[in-house]
């Protein structure tokens, strides 16, 4: 049975969205409901580690080239008109040049493009960062070598007129962060305490801690080793919790380019089942604030591996093996700012050891991570994981057929589309394709099962408003039960 459902829906102002369900097993009819006492921030950001970054030894030939003396330094575009000749360096920073002339020497290009008009001219080294090289016809580019990156330098300029490269912003969750870096030998350790960077009714607060070391400058290797203990600030009255969580990961990153990412880790961590409708730090704040926890959680207990590729042009191919125990956890009683009352209970899971297989690829052009106003954030992934030992949970037949305990197996997939585009300096558009779901196999474990509905995904309807439980499933804790989802933004 498919249900089916459209609505247009408008949470506190900020976002008016189109959404179209298409879920398998059943579900109620929607309820409307306000939302608004969650703002939004913004989409869940890029990890770092998966963000496109120029390499190293680029960067360098970037500021090289701009900080030296003898370097014509144009802040904004540039442009050589036709019959005009100019010999020596020249370097634009956000701008591009354009070359009716002659260019006799090296041109430096940063976040810009490099234009040869018909007619032109360019004698010399070439190196265009965020931005490519266009020869039209009739123009000529010469001597060499010529190299282009599309991805933009994360640079400053200084009182001085130099660039210097531009520090990460901090985030609202790492305002409780304490560090303090020292060399040992080769290697640069960073000693760090910090919050989990959200809250939840399982960890409560998740102080984490632990080294880092990290090697770099070598010409086709940059090693790092993460070490995290995880206190969790919720007492487990239950036992069925672990005492503490851990984390240990080895990171390896080759090539001249760093294209080449090698990972392997091993953890116990509080994870959670829907990456949705809000992100880990938007999820924490309605829970610290009005005891909203938008999320459910399980404890993972494993040892996994990774490999990541930079295709190029925006493109990161990757693929993981793991193998986990997940057991269900209680929801513990953190405080709440603005209420307290009981906790919503944390919803039961189908325990056992998975080993879990995922190919994926992530294709990003946007022109900025963290407030993009064009280009394209695609991810996706396929995953076939099974168990030896699972011990499904009972449910109605409405919600999944019954899995006998033991071996079982089964295929998920997911796909998050997002297009931007800016039509002018006040008029943007967004748009978002999301879906996943069961492909093959046995059904879903809840772990793995979907919902519709809350601030982000319906915004204006209420939490799973869409869950696909039955009438007779009356469980306080309101699992996510679907097998299938899609919705459009």
């Amino acid at each position: 049975m498919t249900v089916t459902g459209d609505r247009l829906a408008v949470s506190g102002g900020l976002r008016a969205a189109l959404v179209v369900v298409g879920m398998l097993m059943g579900a109620g009819a929607l309820r409307a409901q306000d939302t608004s006492q969650v703002q939004m921030i913004h989409p869940e950001a890029r990890p770092d580690s998966t963000r496109p970054v120029l390499p190293a030894a680029v960067l360098r030939d970037v500021l090289n080239a701009w900080n030296d003396s003898a370097t014509t330094r144009i802040a904004g575009s540039f442009m050589l008109p036709s019959g005009a000749r100019l010999v020596g360096s020249v370097a634009t920073f956000y701008g591009s040049i354009r070359v009716a002339g002659e260019l006799i020497g090296k041109a430096t290009v940063i976040n810009g493009d490099l234009v040869l008009e018909s007619g032109g001219l360019v004698r010399g080294e070439v190196l265009v960062v965020g931005g490519r090289i266009m020869v039209r016809p009739g123009g000529r580019l010469e001597g060499g070598p010529h190299r282009s990156y599309p991805i933009q330098a994360q640079l400053l300029r200084t009182p001085a007129g130099t660039l210097v490269v531009r520090p990460p912003p901090r985030r609202l969750g790492e305002l409780a962060t304490a560090a303090a870096s020292f060399p040992v030998g080769p290697l640069k350790t960073t000693l760090s305490i910090e919050t989990g960077r959200t809250y939840n009714r399982v960890e409560g607060l998740p102080i984490v801690f632990g080294p880092t070391l990290v090697r770099e400058g070598l010409p086709n290797l940059d090693e790092r080793l993460d070490l995290r203990g995880i206190a969790w600030t919720a007492p487990d009255r239950t036992d069925r919790r672990a005492d503490f969580g851990y984390s240990a990961q080895l990171q390896f990153r080759f090539g001249t380019a760093r294209r080449l990412t090698l990972r392997g880790q091993v953890y116990r961590v509080i994870s959670s089942t829907e990456e949705q409708p809000l992100s880990a730090m938007e999820a924490g704040w309605s829970a610290f604030l009005f005891q909203r926890d938008y999320r459910d959680y399980y404890q993972a207990e494993g040892v996994r591996g990774f490999a990541s590729y930079l295709v190029g042009h925006g493109l990161t191919l990757s693929t993981s093996l793991r193998r986990e125990s997940e057991k269900s956890v209680p929801a513990g009683d953190p405080i709440s700012v603005f209420r307290n009352e009981a906790w919503r209970p944390n919803p039961l899971v189908d325990d056992g050891h998975y080993v879990s297989w995922r190919l994926g690829a992530d294709f990003d052009t946007r022109n900025d991570p963290e407030a993009a106003s064009s280009g394209w954030l695609v991810r996706g992934w396929w995953e076939r994981s099974r168990s030896d030992d699972a011990a499904p949970l009972a449910f109605p037949s409405e919600v999944r057929d019954p899995i006998p305990p033991g071996r079982y197996a089964f295929s998920y997939v997911r796909l998050d589309a997002r297009r931007y585009a800016r039509f002018s300096p006040s008029l943007r558009t967004s748009v978002r394709l999301l879906a996943a779901g069961w492909v093959s196999g046995d059904p879903l474990p809840v772990q793995r099962r979907l919902s519709v509905g809350g601030p982000d995904l319906l915004p204006g309807h209420a939490f799973r408003v869409q869950n696909c439980a039955p009438a007779a499933l009356a469980d306080p804790a309101r699992p996510a039960l679907c097998d299938r989802l899609i919705a459009l933004q």
